[in-house]
């Protein structure tokens, strides 16, 4: 059996130990709060810090552990008193740098779930090409929708992922445009040059 098989994907100074991924895990839902397992795995997975094998594994063992368990209402895991120790008593076994990317990756992911919640795009394809719907909610209702046409997948897929960096960037935009205001040109020049990157 290859070595790298559950080394892969991890970067230099990640966690290579299931029982460090377990100690990281406690500490990051002792942290940031609840959050469901995907949620968890994605934010190991962005900053190299854990194998997702590994991590599943050791999920999977803090949930039979009796350490975490999910909240039924909410579908997201919360940390149980046990859990809680293993955060208190452990964490500085892991290294300072990797705990706070495991925070800054957690954090990220948790804004990027709620975004994407909050701010609905859909690809359909139609009979000339795709229609990419997107609204942008201001919470009871939308304050932006919108349909935008363009000839292939390629295309719809990149509305798609710039439409999801900065929803409220294009709203500000179009609210911009439509309203003429000067004294804000700047401003949206910057926003616009932010999505262009």
């Amino acid at each position: 059996m290859n070595e790298n098989t559950f080394t892969a994907g991890v970067e230099p100074g990640g966690l290579r130990s299931k029982q460090d991924i377990k100690v990281l895990i406690c500490y990051m839902l002792d942290k940031i709060g609840d959050m469901n397992k995907q949620d968890i795995l994605s934010a190991l997975q962005e900053k190299g810090l854990a194998n997702y094998f590994e991590a599943g594994e050791a999920f999977s063992e803090l949930v039979y552990g009796g350490n975490i368990e999910i909240n039924k209402d909410s579908e997201k895991y919360t940390l149980k008193k046990s859990g809680k120790i293993i955060s208190d008593q452990l964490y500085a076994v892991i290294p300072l740098s990797v705990r706070e990317r495991a925070l800054d990756s957690g954090i990220s992911t948790l804004r990027r779930v709620k975004n994407e919640e909050e701010n609905k795009v859909k690809i359909e394809k139609n009979e000339f090409g795709y229609t990419v719907i997107c609204s942008i909610s201001g919470g009871e209702f939308d304050l932006l929708r919108f349909n935008l046409y363009v000839p292939d997948i390629k295309q719809a897929e990149k509305v798609k992922e710039n439409f999801r960096k900065d929803p409220g960037g294009i709203y500000y935009a179009v609210l911009s445009l439509m309203t003429r205001k000067k004294d804000i040109n700047k401003e949206l020049k910057d926003r616009l040059s932010n999505l262009m990157e």
